[in-house]
């Protein structure tokens, strides 16, 4: 009951009771009277207190029902923050012609034998295109040729496997850039499969190393490992995101889908010599262990020669790498992880004839005459003071020629 309908009861009885009151002014009632008058009052002040009760006394909120077990909860959706669209302003073109290269070795002809050759752990040189334990091939994974090309701004990375990408792998193919020259990776730049045949940034990583401890102490050579050694450890560009989002680029060559294609731009590295080399990568993946060979010893990396202790691969299983070559520049001396260096032969210098020579056995002899080597003419001559023709040569009304044996003229 609200407080005004209270206050309206109230008064009503107020006013009865004032009725009663008045009742008994001006006549004698008798003792039943009033009586009968006291109990009306009486059960007025009941029916006021329970009046008041009912206004004071706050009911308690009812309970909720419950909802069916069977009744979703209701949820209350989590705010979204917008994700920002990834502008890009330049992408790379057509790769040029003109290139350096590396070889690989291919493994193709030993898949049916379960083995490959060439497989250099301590080196940091791996062919290892085969599955964990059980050895199968993975040709997707078996580079064979990579090449290097540049176009400002952007250089071009090209890696040539012998087989097609699956559509369910997540194959990385790298390239891995040393750019002070002393055997150490300095950047990474990967892609994650499946790639597209158009350039793109998704699935694209750019990582580079702060600390300048790939390799270890010993860049390239296997050491024991150092959980202080954290490889590659600045994520710099992922997807289009970072300082600038057209940092690196990826594709799957639209002509041949046994090439992958890296770009990336010249900014990236602010050097114009360099030294590189690529990876595929499906069985480790982890760019802070590098060099592997200082995060695993052999015996857990496994070998994939039959004639090793340590056959078959284990956990260093489906990857291949190259050995690295140099870019805008000649390497005269041998730098961790480089190539071989080709042997230029030594050209034969054949001494050069400073004056023609005389015959073996020297100039003849004629007659009486010995000639006598000129070195001016090359020729064996009569010295002057000698018998020499006439003045004016042999007479011409025949066929005489000079004859300096017999110191005339005679006919030929």
């Amino acid at each position: 009951m609200s407080t005004r309908h209270w206050r309206m009861v109230s008064m009503f009885v107020i006013l009865i009771v004032a009725g009663i009151a008045c009742s008994f002014i001006g006549s004698n009632p008798s003792q039943k009277e009033v009586v009968a008058a006291a109990v009306q009052t009486l059960s007025l002040q009941q029916t006021i207190n329970s009046l008041s009760q009912s206004v004071l006394i706050t009911p308690s909120p009812s309970p909720s029902p419950e909802l069916p077990s069977d009744t979703p909860s209701p949820t209350t959706e989590p705010t979204q923050t917008p994700t920002a669209t990834i502008v890009h302003m330049m992408q790379p073109a057509d790769p040029p012609t003109t290139s350096n290269s590396i070889t690989d070795l291919s493994s193709k002809a030993y898949a049916l034998e379960r083995r490959s050759i060439g497989d250099n752990f301590t080196k940091n040189l791996y062919e290892r295109p085969f599955t964990s334990q059980v050895m199968d091939y993975q040709p997707y994974l078996d580079i064979v040729k990579s090449s290097m090309a540049y176009a400002a701004p952007w250089y071009y990375a090209s890696l040539f496997v012998e087989g097609e990408i699956p559509a369910d792998s997540n194959t990385t193919y790298a390239v891995e850039l040393d750019t002070d020259l002393d055997g150490r990776g300095d950047f990474y730049v990967r892609v994650q499969a499946p790639l597209s045949s158009t350039w793109s940034t998704e699935r694209v990583q750019v990582y580079r190393d702060t600390n300048n401890d790939v390799g270890g102490n010993l860049p390239i050579t296997a050491e024991n490992n150092n959980p202080q050694w954290n490889g590659y450890d600045e994520l710099m560009f992922d997807s289009g995101v970072g300082a600038d989002p057209d940092l690196a680029w990826a594709r799957q060559n639209p002509t041949n889908p046994q090439q992958i294609q890296l770009a990336f731009k010249s900014s990236l590295l602010g050097v114009g010599e360099f030294v590189w080399g690529t990876w595929s990568d499906e069985g480790v993946q982890q760019p802070a262990w590098l060099d592997y060979n200082d995060h695993f010893t052999l015996a857990q990396a496994g070998h994939p020669s039959t004639n090793s202790t340590d056959y078959p691969l284990k956990e260093m299983a489906s990857l291949d790498n190259t050995c690295r070559w140099a870019f805008g520049f000649t390497p005269l001396k041998m730098i961790p992880g480089l190539c071989a260096i080709p042997v230029t032969p030594t050209p034969v210098v054949r001494p050069t004839k400073t004056a023609c020579e005389p015959p073996p056995n020297g100039c003849p002899v004629f007659g009486s005459f010995a000639s006598h080597w000129n070195p001016k003419t090359c020729q064996c001559e009569i010295p002057p003071t000698q018998c020499q023709p006439p003045p004016n040569g042999c007479p011409v009304t025949a066929r005489y020629v000079w004859d300096p044996v017999k110191c005339k003229c005679v006919l030929k």
